[in-house]
């Protein structure tokens, strides 16, 4: 296609950003959370998530910890010394949040609608709540990361325990309109200068995507987790599964390493970088196990990245020059102590809480995957064995009748007839621990920093304040709409005056510039007389507005 000449200006477009983020609510400033005091940079920030985690886990966790060890009559978590704050979280269009716009909203300081990844949302008349420019829809927006390798030349790093894919890391690196393109997704983590990546997603890694990490001289290590352990360099990317890892109570260490592993060896290997680097860590699966309404999984899971936690925090006393920040994309499912049967509730002992949770030895999805190998006949005897519980007559049958059916989407488990929901059903039905719902809930979530300089923000705040902290710890000169200006210019803006076309595959075509200079889609060069030229950035190309969105460097190089 041919691109023609238009009224579009590149300064119109900018205005327009500026004024939406100015009077719209989308993006917000930090300044109140640090009372307009500058905050003095470190060499290094680390983010973690704890994915779906509603303040009330903490609760849950630190309870159970001093059930398990009654001499410690004050359990704490690796977190506790550092909570400070609140934060709002919810999109666009929705006051419950999922993983995408919150992700965003940390990288990007921008609301934007539930699947959209660092991309500028869609109005959705009769629904959004702040204003939404329509000008802007789907234009890619700079991300924390981005700034911190273009703009200080950090090394990056994500540590996950699901698909490196997932909607929380992808809100680090990437820009679609759907979290589920992961086609593109893993395409543009590969071409966006994210050197270290720990976790789950062999099963995207195709030799297209082989082929630009080795351009990029990174090294790529599947399925080996002596490789992983002997690795030396922070340019490397180990997965441990086609899509995401085991759930901590249900791994194989000889087959995954632990959070709280991958976590310390990338901090170790990052470490090396001179200018310093950015690391995210995410507790992935906390959320899985909040939508499944699984307290063996649920505690587990939080347990394990609290332990990571304190391994970041260790790191970051000792070195003096990195932040930690630890903070839930949203919550999910409000777990607690007490359930509509816990009655006289001020009468009973912590005993009563948990029950049988302390001889639970897997994961629901664990005794799912169990039953599942299992003849009919040994039901019974195998849920004993992971579980300590002899079942009822009527919860036998429930399981008999459930095994066939199997929940492939984890957001629906406890909302569909599933083993896992059955499991998990029966094994709650045991304790004490009640839920919400199994799904996002709107509630405020906790903020946890640790910084060497006592900065930090304090009390409520929203979600996309974050983003200006972050930029500010990270030392960046430059704002983020300026990046952003610099990075996704809109193609037929940005080449008024030149002959531009659209070529090859569908899926992941080429913008073609005055017949001589190509520009593939998800990559972060442009190629001029067969060679390729670096462009610092990622070109995103948009299927659902078919634009190019590219870096101004193009100009240099026409």
């Amino acid at each position: 296609m041919h691109y023609m000449k238009k009224n579009n200006k590149l300064t119109g477009f900018l205005s327009a950003l500026a004024l939406v983020s100015l009077c719209t609510g989308l993006t917000a400033s930090c300044g109140n959370c640090q009372e307009g005091k500058k905050v003095k940079p470190t060499k290094n920030l680390i983010l973690m998530i704890p994915d779906g985690t509603s303040t009330s886990t903490l609760s849950v966790l630190r309870w159970y910890r001093e059930y398990l060890n009654p001499q410690d009559c004050k359990a704490t978590l690796s977190i506790d010394p550092y909570i400070c704050g609140l934060v709002r979280q919810y999109c666009s269009d929705a006051p419950v949040i999922e993983s995408s716009a919150a992700m965003t909203s940390f990288m990007t300081g921008y609301r934007v609608q539930g699947p959209n990844i660092c991309v500028y949302p869609k109005p959705h008349p009769g629904q959004d709540l702040l204003k939404v420019s329509p000008d802007s829809t789907w234009q890619p927006l700079a991300t924390v990361l981005e700034g911190a390798k273009i703009l200080a030349n950090k090394a990056t790093g994500l540590v996950v325990t699901v698909k490196a894919t997932h909607a929380t890391p992808a809100g680090t690196y990437a820009h679609v309109v759907s979290r589920y393109d992961d086609f593109n997704i893993v395409r543009q983590m590969a071409s966006n200068g994210v050197d270290l990546v720990f976790g789950g997603g062999t099963a995207y890694v195709d030799d297209d995507v082989r082929d630009i990490l080795k351009d990029k001289g990174t090294q790529y290590i599947e399925k080996d987790v002596n490789a992983f352990r002997g690795l030396d360099t922070y340019k490397a990317w180990a997965l441990f599964a086609d899509k995401d890892l085991a759930f901590e109570m249900d791994r194989d260490s000889t087959k995954e390493p632990s959070l709280t592993e991958m976590t310390a060896k990338a901090i170790s290997l990052l470490s090396k970088s001179p200018e310093g680097f950015f690391l995210m860590v995410e507790g992935s699966k906390v959320d899985y196990a909040a939508h499944s309404n699984d307290p063996a999984g649920l505690i587990s899971e939080f347990d394990e990245f609290d332990k990571a936690v304190a391994e970041a925090i260790e790191f970051a006393k000792k070195d003096g020059n990195t932040t930690v920040v630890v903070v839930p994309d949203h919550g999910n499912a409000s777990p607690n102590i007490g359930d509509r049967f816990y009655r006289d509730y001020d009468m009973k002992g912590i005993d009563s809480a948990f029950v049988m949770l302390p001889q639970y030895k897997a994961t629901a999805n664990g005794i799912a995957n169990a039953i599942k190998l299992c003849d009919k006949s040994e039901v019974r005897e195998v849920f004993r064995e992971y579980t300590g519980i002899d079942l009822s007559e009527s919860e036998e049958l429930k399981l008999l009748a459930a095994m066939a059916h199997i929940e492939k989407n984890y957001m629906n488990v406890s909302y569909s007839r599933n083993l896992v929901a059955t499991v998990t059903s029966i094994m709650n039905a045991h304790t004490h621990i009640g839920y919400v719902s199994g799904s996002h809930t709107a509630e405020d979530v906790f903020l946890a920093v640790y910084n060497p300089n006592g900065q930090v923000p304090r009390g409520w705040m929203e979600g996309t304040d974050l983003a200006g902290y972050m930029w500010e710890v990270l030392g960046l000169d430059k704002p983020r709409g300026w990046l952003t200006s610099e990075l996704y210019v809109k193609s037929d803006v940005l080449l008024k005056g030149h002959e531009v076309e659209v070529e090859g595959d569908e899926k992941e075509p080429d913008l073609v510039i005055d017949g001589n200079v190509r520009i593939p889609a998800n990559r972060s060069y442009a190629i001029k007389d067969g060679k390729k030229i670096p462009l610092g950035s990622v070109s995103v190309y948009v299927p659902q507005n078919k634009n190019f969105y590219i870096s101004k460097r193009v100009l240099e190089i026409l």
